[in-house]
């Protein structure tokens, strides 16, 4: 089976197994001979969470060509099915990391972090799925090489020289980063300036000592305006409340409802155990990795403001905010400051991720590293990525 082959069949499985499947009697006995296999492999997590390294060769340019179905009446020449070809196979040998695991009735397989099976052992299907079992047979060869590579007491150092760098998880220095493309540190910098960013780095912390005795909505709203004016958002005539409205999430737990002037009123709300699933603190909509929460939180001296320092899509407007609270006296702490502040430095590090993934909410796919945002390999970026240690493979 080739790269090419592998590939296709990988991302035809993907889609079909986000739930316990059924297999035919024949994939079935594959799958307990690849596990029967597997079995001699040291677990390295919970449920018996096992991984290995293998390589298919990549193909041929012509089948490459045949599976796109080149026609020379197409608008796309052949010279850029090779140009293609290049790009998406550009070594001889294509390396894979398998994943597997078992609990009880189940069995999941992935590779390259694709779900590839996920049985039900008790369940049994009619259909028998021949290309199913063409992995199958693939993964049982490549466990058996494995095995014997283990055995010799070869295998982790032939991992370690062979398998394919594009395959890998790493980090580099975002200083380095932005020596490479000195476009995209002026991108990441153009919305603040060195002033907003030198009080950020002199002025955010993680704590605050200053409280608010006595909070309400009112007073909520009142800096949530701030908020909306250091960033730039259009402010009008509007009052507190009203831009809030506008320009917050809208998933307020009842918190627009209450007396704007009343501490009581704002106590029973931040105490009331029924709220759930809003975002009052939503100030700057976004999915989940580019939303702003200007959050209020509480102990035994009052109350105070917290913003979240992960999110480096959103740093500038995070920065800007904690200047113009800070400034205004206000008690505001950033969850992992220093995280925004090396980043704005460029000391902190930038993940490397391979083409599989989609570099975005990476942070799991890390051991030994914690990077915050995610980019493919270049080649130019190569000599200055630190490299994420491979998992060791043994035998039990």
């Amino acid at each position: 089976m080739t790269a090419q082959q592998l590939d296709f069949l990988i991302r035809f499985f993907d889609n079909h197994n986000l739930n316990p499947q059924s297999y035919d009697k024949i994939a079935k006995e594959k799958i307990n001979i690849l596990y029967d296999l597997l079995d001699k492999i040291k677990p390295i997590g919970d449920d018996e969470y096992k991984v290995l390294y293998f390589s298919v060769p990549r193909g041929t340019l012509e089948e490459y060509v045949k599976h796109y179905g080149f026609d020379e009446e197409d608008n796309v020449n052949y010279q850029d099915y090779v140009e293609y070809f290049n790009e998406d196979y550009p070594d001889e040998e294509c390396w894979y990391k398998l994943a597997s695991s078992k609990y009880k009735k189940y069995r999941m397989l992935t590779i390259n972090s694709k779900v590839v099976l996920y049985a039900d052992m008790d369940m049994e299907d009619n259909f028998e799925n021949h290309t199913l079992q063409d992995i199958l047979e693939l993964l049982k060869d490549k466990a058996k090489e494995v095995l014997n590579k283990l055995e010799d007491g070869t295998y982790n150092s032939y991992i370690n020289e062979n398998f394919s760098y594009r395959n890998r998880f790493g980090v580099i220095k975002r200083k380095d980063y932005w020596n490479i493309y000195p476009d995209i540190k002026d991108e990441f910098l153009k919305e603040i300036s060195q002033d907003e960013i030198n009080y950020f780095v002199e002025n955010a912390s993680d704590k605050t000592n200053k409280r608010i005795k006595e909070m309400t909505s009112a007073k909520y709203f009142e800096c949530v305006r701030l908020a909306y004016e250091a960033v730039g958002y259009e402010i009008g005539n509007l009052a507190d409340k009203e831009l809030y409205l506008k320009y917050a999430d809208g998933r307020d737990e009842g918190l627009t409802k209450i007396n704007e002037d009343s501490s009581l009123e704002f106590n029973n709300w931040y105490n009331d155990d029924k709220k759930f699933g809003g975002h009052p603190y939503e100030i700057i909509r976004g999915h989940s990795f580019a939303r702003v929460n200007l959050n209020i939180g509480y102990d035994e001296d009052g109350y105070y403001l917290s913003l979240d320092g992960t999110i480096i899509l959103r740093k500038s407007e995070i920065a800007k905010i904690f200047n113009i609270l800070h400034k205004n006296n206000i008690p505001i702490r950033i969850y992992q400051a220093d995280l925004l502040k090396t980043a704005f430095n460029g000391e902190d590090e930038i993940g490397i991720v391979p083409n599989y993934v989609i570099p975005i909410q990476c942070g799991g796919y890390f051991k030994e590293f914690k990077p915050t945002e995610f980019v493919h390999l270049e080649d130019k970026m190569f000599k200055y990525i630190k490299w994420e240690s491979l998992d060791k493979v043994e035998l039990i």
